[in-house]
């Protein structure tokens, strides 16, 4: 071998005459190639004036001295220009240009010393693909270029999230942003499983609600404040009891529908409750007795259940009834109200009910319904008078 493998620096012979001529081209060969700096790479015309250690990219279509020599390195040695191919991944800063360049697939090609964009970043730690950014440190600081700063988290639709996530030995303790709409959420858990609603500020309006209550700041115990039924909530009737007294039956069940004799769904739930309330009905036939909720009338002579399910076993004849045959109560659900007339289900404390001139009175709500995210209503057995919502504490 003769040669070196990569930058063919020339062996001495043994043996050798003159060996101080082999060794000199060789170190005016890494003379030329180690530390790789050059004028330029863009001529295809030897300069005619160059200064002693002066290199150069080839230029395409070179001419004169430098012909057929595209993409070499031409160094200016001893009054005459030395040539030198580059091989694959050889570096070379570009005086010129003030940029460094690779020679990749026999051309050379400007390397990107900038990190946009990367695909993972980590900083004292390791990212992955679901954190490609990731920051171990006792703080992050985002500072203002000019005079302030946005911190942007965007999301591909409403129906995404686009949030703040707190956590504890990386389960989440509290949540912040626009999850799975528009509203603007903060909630909270204590396992990371299981989560509340802290506020909610709604999008379309700018109104915020506090879904899980707001506590007293000495107490700490949960405070209700009254809210007034909107004079838009037309339908306000929760619950009338029949205008003559009535044993319905069953007459026949398809799917969700109960179909009771003739004009006796009104028995059981009068017209005015359409829209604003849920009632328990029982079938004192069954033993021990079964229950149903009843949604809302259909014809007069049918009543529509939240869950077929509850009345796939009813039969003809089946005796029904509203009043629990074991607590002697009548229980209501009012979601439906709650949802015409504040646009929100939520666990109320209690309601504000008229009973008709100078009888208002206040039923306290305590066990979650088991159809809706409300509470229960209940009444007494022998209740009479029709009952009209007023408000609710919640």
């Amino acid at each position: 071998m003769e040669q070196t493998s990569n930058l063919k620096l020339p062996y001495i012979a043994p043996s050798q005459a003159q060996k101080h001529v082999t060794h000199n081209e060789a170190i005016r060969a890494l003379d030329a190639l180690v530390q790789l700096s050059v004028v330029s790479r863009n001529l295809s015309v030897p300069p005619v004036a160059t200064p002693e250690g002066a290199r150069y990219i080839i230029g395409v279509q070179a001419t004169g001295l430098w012909a057929n020599r595209d993409n070499q390195i031409a160094a200016w040695q001893d009054a005459a220009w030395a040539f030198f191919t580059a091989l694959e991944g050889w570096n070379v800063w570009v005086e010129e240009e003030k940029n460094f360049f690779v020679f990749h697939q026999k051309k050379w090609t400007r390397m990107e010393v900038s990190t946009n964009p990367v695909s993972l970043l980590g900083v004292a730690a390791t990212a992955d693909d679901t954190n490609r950014l990731s920051i171990k440190s006792p703080a992050s600081l985002f500072d203002h270029s000019g005079s302030g700063h946005q911190l942007k988290i965007n999301k591909a639709d409403d129906n995404q999230a686009a949030s703040l996530l707190f956590q504890s030995n990386y389960q989440g303790r509290a949540e912040m942003g626009t999850m799975w709409g528009r509203d603007f959420r903060i909630k909270a858990s204590a396992d990371g499983t299981q989560w509340f609603d802290v506020m909610v500020a709604d999008g379309a309006t700018g109104l915020a609600r506090f879904p899980s209550g707001v506590a007293h700041a000495a107490t700490g115990k949960k405070q209700s404040g009254f809210i007034f039924l909107p004079a838009s909530a037309v339908v306000a009737t929760i619950f009338q009891p029949p205008s003559a007294p009535a044993t319905p039956t069953v007459v026949s069940v398809s799917g969700n529908l109960l179909n009771l004799g003739v004009n006796m769904a009104a028995a059981i739930f009068a017209t005015s409750m359409r829209g604003a309330a849920m009632v328990r009905i029982w079938n004192t036939t069954r033993s021990p007795a079964q229950s149903a909720w009843v949604k809302w009338d259909t014809t007069t002579d049918q009543l529509q259940v939240s869950n077929p399910d509850h009345i796939k076993s009813w039969l003809k004849g089946d005796a029904i009834q509203i009043i629990d045959p074991a607590k002697k109560n009548i229980a209501v659900d009012i979601s439906p109200l709650m949802q015409k007339a504040f646009g929100a289900v939520f666990l109320q404390d209690g309601v504000l009910l008229n009973a008709g001139p100078a009888s208002d009175m206040t039923i306290f709500c305590n066990e979650l319904s088991p159809i809706s995210a409300s509470n229960l209503v209940y009444l007494k057995g022998d209740e009479k008078r029709s009952l009209m919502v007023m408000g609710v504490y919640g």
